[in-house]
């Protein structure tokens, strides 16, 4: 699959830490999410998973496949092992997480997102830069869906990323259907939510009030 900037728009992450460690949840959100209009969808199971291996492997798979029937990327979060089993097409990685260089190097058809948290990050990721697809940029806001979370950065901090670089950036930490307004202010950045989606009443209307907020990409 090729990468596309429209991939960006409106990006869910999620694990089974994030719908009360229950995998049947986590595909029906996953499920309802595609069918309302995601646009990529992140596996990320840690911090609190309960699930062995083998079952990671089995419910990743389980989520490529509603994924790859709805023609949207999976992205598995800083595992290759992970990624390479599930079938998936790319992984994310954070700035203590795998290399770029050997990633790209074995993985030539992946596509591959970078965390950085602040301008000083960008910078210092600039041998990885020539070598990824997009870069996920926050937090934004605080956020409780990730336990080692830096300090948010607010809309201000991802503009500053934002002039800094050419490459997509997809803003997350924090996001949900209320604050996503305020990032009309980047408006070519997508927008990535954990508990705005997974822990959401109504996923279809979620989804549309974070696409109506957000700003259509381009192909």
């Amino acid at each position: 699959m090729k990468f596309n900037s429209a991939m960006l728009q409106v990006y869910l992450v999620i694990g089974t830490q994030d719908v009360d460690n229950q995998p049947n949840r986590l595909l029906d959100v996953v499920k309802q999410a595609l069918a309302a209009g995601v646009t990529a969808v992140q596996f990320r199971d840690k911090d609190g998973s309960r699930l062995h291996e083998a079952e990671r492997v089995e419910l990743g798979r389980k989520v490529h496949q509603l994924t790859t029937a709805a023609n949207v990327p999976l992205f598995i979060d800083d595992n290759v092992q992970l990624t390479e089993q599930v079938g998936a097409e790319g992984i994310h990685v954070g700035q203590t997480d795998a290399n770029v260089a050997p990633l790209r190097e074995q993985h030539p058809d992946w596509l591959i997102g970078l965390s950085v948290h602040n301008v000083a990050e960008l910078n210092a990721s600039a041998p990885a830069l020539p070598l990824v697809d997009y870069l996920g940029v926050g937090p934004v806001f605080a956020t409780t869906s990730k336990p080692d979370a830096k300090q948010p950065i607010g809309v201000a901090g991802v503009q500053a990323v934002q002039k800094q670089t050419a490459l997509p950036l997809v803003a997350i930490g924090g996001i949900n259907t209320t604050n996503v307004s305020d990032l009309q202010a980047v408006p070519e950045v997508g927008v990535s939510v954990v508990s705005a989606l997974a822990k959401s009443d109504d996923i279809t209307k979620s989804v549309q009030i974070l696409k109506s907020k957000g700003v259509s990409h381009e192909n």
